[in-house]
C-alpha cells in the first residue's frame, strides 16, 4: 500500500528537525520498524499502548511524537491515539535495555490530517478538528495529567494537494521541544 501522504509529511518533519535529535519512522514513513509506546520500560503486551508514525529522540529522551492520519477524520481515532500516547511513558525500539527511551519532561504531540479527506475548509469536520485541537490544548494547559509528560499538542490539517508546508506552523514548537 502506498503512503504518499505519510512520505511527504515525513520528509518535511525531517527538514524541520534540522538535524537535531534522531528521527524514527515507521514503515508507512519509509522506516524499518514499528514505533511502539509502552507504560514503563518493559516490553509486554499488557503495557503496549499504541504504535505511532514518527518520533524524535534527543539525548536519550522522546521529545516529539507524530501521528499521521491520511484515511479520513474520525474524532474517536484522533482522540484515542492521543490518549493512548498520554498513558505511555516509553518508546521501546526492541527488547534490549539500551533501546528503551523514556519520555522527556516536556513532549510535543503532533497529529497531522490529510485535508483532502475533508469536503472543504469551513465545513463541520474542519471546524470539529479545530475544536478538538483547542480542547486538547486547553486540557494540557489547565490540568496536569498525572504521570504524563505530553505538554503540547498540535493538530495540523494539510491541504488536498498533500502540501506539507502546512507544517511550518509547528516548526517553532518543534524547535522548543528539541532545545
Amino acid at each position: 500500500m502506498s503512503h504518499s501522504f505519510h512520505l511527504a509529511v515525513a520528509k518535511q518533519i525531517d527538514r524541520l528537525r534540522a538535524g537535531r535529535g534522531k528521527l524514527f519512522q515507521d514503515p508507512a514513513c519509509d522506516g524499518k520498524q514499528h514505533l511502539s509506546l509502552f507504560v514503563g520500560k518493559v516490553k509486554e503486551r499488557e503495557t503496549h499502548m499504541c504504535d505511532v508514525d514518527m518520533l524524535i529522540v534527543s539525548e536519550g529522551l522522546v521529545r516529539i511524537i507524530v501521528e499521521i492520519e491520511e484515511s479520513g477524520f474520525i474524532p474517536t481515532k484522533i482522540c484515542g491515539k492521543f490518549l493512548q500516547s498520554i498513558f505511555a511513558t516509553h518508546f521501546i525500539q526492541d527488547s534490549r535495555l539500551d533501546h528503551v527511551f523514556p519520555y522527556s519532561k516536556r513532549v510535543l504531540f503532533i497529529q497531522i490530517l490529510d485535508g483532502s479527506k475533508f469536503n472543504k475548509t469551513g465545513t463541520s469536520k474542519y471546524l470539529q478538528a479545530r475544536l478538538i485541537e483547542e480542547k486538547i490544548r486547553d486540557m494540557l494547559h489547565m490540568l496536569p495529567i498525572k504521570g504524563s509528560t505530553i505538554t503540547d499538542y498540535h493538530l495540523v490539517i494539510i491541504g488536498d494537494d498533500n502540501n506539507p508546508y502546512g507544517l511550518e506552523a509547528v516548526g517553532a514548537s518543534m524547535s522548543a521541544a528539541l532545545a
